[in-house]
């Protein structure tokens, strides 16, 4: 929640500091300067923030949505040709904040470009607004779909951990405690058969229990083997 209201005040700030700057008749002189200050400070920015997942996506999305919001509204605003920019705004701000955060910037500029048309609008701008509303439920769906898509593959690399932890501990235990009994156990059998100090029946016995020690040994040598060869996959 504190995330959203977060990047909410961000979005404000960006959409109204666009706003007022294209709206007023001192500035709009100086906006391919101010748009060329602003990618000068973005790449400032990434060269001396270095690689901050958080910093990097909230700087992404506030410098997006205003240049965005520059082109769209430097080329007639909510008439302008390059207003589709808008949609590829909604879920780009879906995918570098949360997918509420697509809901928040389209009511964001359905309200300021009422403003702007003094809530008078005519069929291109309905059309507009109308279509920019109905993609927003889209966007956000998406932003939502990515962080469960991200998040279940954090799982499998999780899973993945595991297994190869499990792996390991298995090969060590194999190779220092299993096959070394194992081995001790056969030569202790070994040597009691081969004393035939034993009666016949219990002979026997151990004579089919020395075998069945022999098989598990060769069955543990063939699971090592198998599991080192997957895990070198």
């Amino acid at each position: 929640m504190t995330g959203l209201l977060f990047h909410t005040l961000f979005l404000v700030f960006s959409v109204a500091l666009t706003f007022l700057w294209t709206q007023n008749p001192s500035l709009t002189p100086y906006n391919l300067q101010a748009v060329g200050l602003l990618l000068l400070f973005y790449f400032a920015a990434k060269f001396i923030g270095g690689p901050k997942a958080r910093l990097a996506a909230l700087l992404d999305a506030v410098i997006f949505t205003i240049l965005i919001l520059f082109l769209v509204i430097t080329t007639g605003g909510i008439h302008s040709p390059l207003f589709f920019l808008l949609y590829f705004l909604l879920f780009a701000v879906s995918l570098l904040f949360e997918p509420t955060a697509a809901i928040v910037i389209s009511l964001l500029l359905v309200l300021f470009f009422s403003f702007n048309l003094r809530f008078d609008f005519d069929n291109p701008a309905l059309i507009n607004l109308t279509s920019l509303l109905l993609i927003t439920p889209l966007a956000s769906l998406f932003g939502r779909k990515f962080l469960q898509t991200q998040a279940e593959a954090g799982k499998i690399k999780l899973l993945d951990h595991i297994i190869q932890s499990e792996e390991t501990e298995t090969l060590i235990w194999l190779s220092t405690k299993a096959k070394p009994t194992l081995i001790n156990l056969l030569d202790t059998t070994s040597l009691i058969i081969s004393s035939n100090l034993l009666p016949y029946a219990l002979q026997q016995k151990l004579k089919n229990l020395h075998q069945d020690l022999v098989t598990l040994h060769q069955s543990a040598g063939i699971l090592e083997k198998e599991i080192d060869e997957a895990s070198e996959e």
